[in-house]
């Protein structure tokens, strides 16, 4: 129940602190998802709150689902329903249902995927008779994402831009946003940037929301963007009653708009704070804690904190070389034999890599090996094609104005529509200003063929007489009704492809899945079951009670924890990857990734890398150990070749080998390094210095390794050898 004493001492600082800005600083496993609860139970029973008067930002809606759990367990007598509890999309989305017509949508707009904006992208793109090879809509739509991030407009772009081919983007860009709003439709990036144009616009609502959320709660606030950041300011900025909790070590999505400097500068942006360090770790040894904070303290833009634990030591973190991905595959198999059954099941283990191409060389030997295993991260349920087919008739069902989503079921099941009876319907809505639902009925006038007229007429009808059970069916009987009525369990059953059964089973779950969903929200209905689809993540699918290894890339394990943490993949070019070797600001957040990727671990790391790897389907390429590796003390290190047999070794009988120290080497510790001098690293190897920017600890020096490998070092970071001969 609820109870401060049940905090340490930082803790209840960070939970008792009020009136005025509160930024907390939360290192790995230091319990700020049990600050940000304790908190709202405080500000409900300790400040007299009303919960619909707190507002607490998350970014999963298991975070969020989790978050409501755990305060309902502190305060058993408060209806949790009454919280504002969510993602910023689901906030977002909620808010938007209720101000959106006020900028010309209404509120049973439909939010498209990234899948359906690709798609809108391209039809775009086709309307200026454009060549998709030159204009490619997947690229484009990332460029758009990208620009709404930074809220940059079209007019905005086109005039930054340099030259024509700006001015056609900016023109697909504007294009792209006045089609959605034709669709009454809008991305996940319309989720975010629509509530801030609803605020400039009309600054009365924005006082309404003011009013409505006393005090704000955001949650992993180190990866807001720009328009999250002007989101929460904007909700917050007058009675400076927020408390944002983060850490800026794990800032790993700068590649999708997270800025850093929402976090590193938040007193610049909210006033005079309050600064609360949490850096009691209650998850992993001091071991991991001790590689981990090796690693990160590489790193220049952080604020300064380390974690500690009353944790045990624990075992070292075991470092497996390998010849090959193949080769590491097969020691990864090894070491979860051996542990399989005596000291962990198949659940505690999680396999992490930077990208999702690693997953497949692992998973042929799992297969092979007979070891179950989950991928997070790969085709999601709702993203398959038959579930999406049904979610798609809904779409329409509900907004009729959803184009993207009329396309895709105007001929599923096959109604023998071709795309010149389709093309011709939208060549009509687009001569009549009309949207393209309101264009069936008239195919005649489009030139449709007698059979097409007839094949479009019946659809016309069926989702003419769905659309009035609407409002007098439930979500679950709905989606039954329309099932049935498009006979799906024939179509999928008579196919004669093999995956007709599987397909049709999972029409089953889906319908599985909206009953639990009006059996848990009674009063919402198939709009609100949309919603909630649309903002799910992976994340949010996965749960950790099946018998089988759980895979992932380190950008998708943020805020879980295993036993023990499997890193894959661990050489230069590929973690970290090639391209921030040029980019100290990228490698910075690669280092980030892979603090995360460890402090996921609760008693036990193995980090693997190959010595050779097969990239972009080409020959075996030569590799060296990432630099992360040689970052972490070689005492805290158990270092294993295993180049010579698949075979693990238990660390109770190992044969270690180690790799070649520099002591080994005739040299002299660097206290000044020129140009032309050789070198030695003990992960890379020899060396000779190529070019020398400044002077004594800060130099940055560029290094040729042998094997054609170039690396930028910093001389204080290096732990360089000089070496009397090459």
């Amino acid at each position: 129940m609820f109870n401060l004493e049940k905090l340490n001492a930082k803790q209840r600082e960070a939970v008792t602190t009020l009136g005025g800005p509160v930024l907390v600083f939360a290192g790995a496993g230091s319990g700020k998802t049990r600050v940000l609860t304790y908190k709202i139970a405080y500000l409900v029973t300790e400040v007299g709150l009303p919960p619909e008067n707190i507002l607490a930002v998350t970014f999963t809606n298991k975070a969020a689902s989790e978050m409501k759990e755990r305060v309902q367990h502190l305060l058993p007598e408060i209806d949790t329903g009454r919280m504002n509890v969510g993602t910023f999309h689901s906030i977002s989305a909620r808010l938007l249902r209720r101000e959106i017509h006020r900028i010309g949508y209404t509120p049973d707009f439909t939010i498209y995927d990234q899948a359906d904006s690709r798609l809108l992208v391209k039809q775009v793109i086709n309307g200026f008779s454009l060549d998709l090879k030159q204009y490619d809509p997947g690229s484009i739509q990332t460029l758009i994402s990208r620009l709404k991030n930074n809220l940059e407009s079209p007019d905005s772009f086109r005039e930054a831009g340099s030259g024509y081919r700006d001015k056609i983007i900016g023109n697909i860009f504007q294009q792209y946003q006045e089609t959605l709003k034709e669709n009454n439709a809008v991305d996940f990036d319309d989720l975010l940037l629509l509530p801030l144009l609803i605020f400039e616009k009309f600054p009365e609502r924005r006082q309404v929301y003011q009013q409505q959320f006393q005090y704000v709660l955001v949650d992993e606030y180190q990866d807001t963007n720009r328009p999250q950041f002007e989101f929460v300011h904007a909700l917050s900025s007058e009675h400076r009653e927020i408390c944002v909790v983060g850490d800026d070590d794990q800032s790993i999505y700068g590649w999708r708009g997270a800025d850093i400097r929402n976090i590193l500068d938040f007193e610049d942006a909210f006033g005079e704070s309050k600064l609360i360090k949490l850096e009691q770790n209650y998850r992993s040894t001091k071991t991991i804690l001790e590689a981990a904070h090796a690693v990160i303290t590489k790193n220049v833009h952080r604020k300064e904190k380390k974690l500690w634990t009353e944790n045990s030591d624990g075992r070292k973190i075991t470092v497996l070389e390998n010849n090959s991905e193949r080769h590491e595959a097969g020691t990864l198999v090894s070491a979860l034999r051996w542990n399989d059954g005596r000291e962990y099941k198949l659940s505690d283990y999680v396999v992490l890599y930077r990208t999702n191409a690693q997953s497949r060389p692992l998973e042929d030997e799992f297969r092979k090996s007979g070891i179950p295993y989950i991928i997070v991260g790969g085709v999601k349920f709702y993203d398959r094609k038959e579930i999406k087919d049904v979610l798609a008739y809904l779409r329409v069902l509900v907004n009729p104005l959803d184009s993207i989503s009329l396309e895709r079921i105007i001929n599923f099941p096959p109604r023998k529509l071709g795309r010149t009876t389709i093309d011709r319907l939208k060549a009509l809505a687009a001569d009549e200003n009309i949207p393209l639902y309101e264009a069936i009925p008239k195919a005649a006038k489009a030139g449709a063929g007698i059979r097409q007229q007839k094949a479009l007429a019946g659809f016309y009808h069926l989702m003419k007489d769905l659309r009035k059970r609407l409002q007098e069916c439930t979500a679950d009987d709905l989606i039954r009704l329309l099932i049935e009525r498009l006979e799906l369990e024939n179509y999928y059953l008579e196919q004669a492809a093999n995956d007709g059964v599987e397909r049709w089973s999972n029409i089953i779950e889906l319908v599985s899945s909206v009953s639990e969903f009006q059996e848990n929200n009674p009063e919402k209905g198939i709009k609100e079951f949309l919603e909630e689809v649309s903002l799910l993540t992976d994340i949010d699918r996965w749960n950790d009670s099946t018998r089988a290894v759980t895979m992932m890339t380190l950008h998708s394990v943020k805020g879980l924890e295993f036993p023990v943490v499997f890193i894959v993949g661990l050489e230069e070019g590929l973690f970290p990857l090639q391209r921030s070797s040029e980019d100290d600001k990228e490698l910075e957040e690669e280092r980030r990734l892979f603090y995360v990727g460890i402090t996921r671990a609760r008693e036990k790391v193995y980090l693997s890398y190959a010595r050779t790897r097969r990239r972009y389907g080409g020959e075996a390429l030569e590799m060296m150990p990432s630099q992360f590796i040689g970052d972490i003390p070689a005492e805290l290190l158990d270092i294993r070749m295993t180049r010579t047999s698949r075979r693990f070794s238990d660390e109770r009988n190992p044969r270690k080998v180690y790799l070649p120290k520099p002591s080994a080497v005739k040299s002299t510790k660097v206290t000044q390094i020129n140009e032309g001098e050789f070198v030695f690293h003990k992960l890379f190897g020899k060396g000779r210095v190529v070019e020398v920017r400044g002077s004594g600890e800060e130099a940055k020096l560029t290094i040729a390794f042998t094997g054609g490998v170039v690396k930028k070092l910093i001389a204080k970071y290096a732990n360089l050898r000089r070496l009397s001969k090459y």
